[in-house]
């Protein structure tokens, strides 16, 4: 497996490593919670996942430990933007190459899934 595809997962992780150690360094957390969390991850997010399937299970992380909600929120933005730029410079060069039913097509799936994530 390449970095591209699990350098979300990486990122996802390093970040909620970084939470629970700043969690527990303020007695913010408790042990056995942080290790709790910590076994979910590991068990929701194995090493062969993509950056799609990772951007999938992001949303529900925080369903069970509300300690991780900011961290899916900036995940989710991260996502969002992305998958937009992406979006845009695939309609761009359909336009460029005067393929504008499937920039329309594409555009019109992008507000479609905006419309259904809201």
């Amino acid at each position: 497996m390449s970095n591209e595809e699990n350098s979300v997962l990486f990122q996802l992780e390093q970040d909620i490593a970084k939470l629970l150690l700043e969690k527990l360094e303020h007695f913010e957390i408790s042990l056995e919670r942080a290790s709790r969390i910590a076994k979910f991850i590991l068990a929701h997010l194995p090493d062969n996942l993509t950056d799609e399937q990772v951007a999938q299970i992001i949303p529900s992380l925080d369903d069970e430990f509300t300690e991780l909600a900011g961290i899916v929120h900036k995940h989710m933005l991260d996502y969002e933007e992305k998958y937009k730029n992406d979006v845009v410079k695939n309609v761009q060069d359909l336009i460029k190459h005067q393929h504008f039913q499937q920039a329309s097509s594409q555009i019109s799936d992008y507000f479609n899934r905006k419309l259904k994530v809201e």
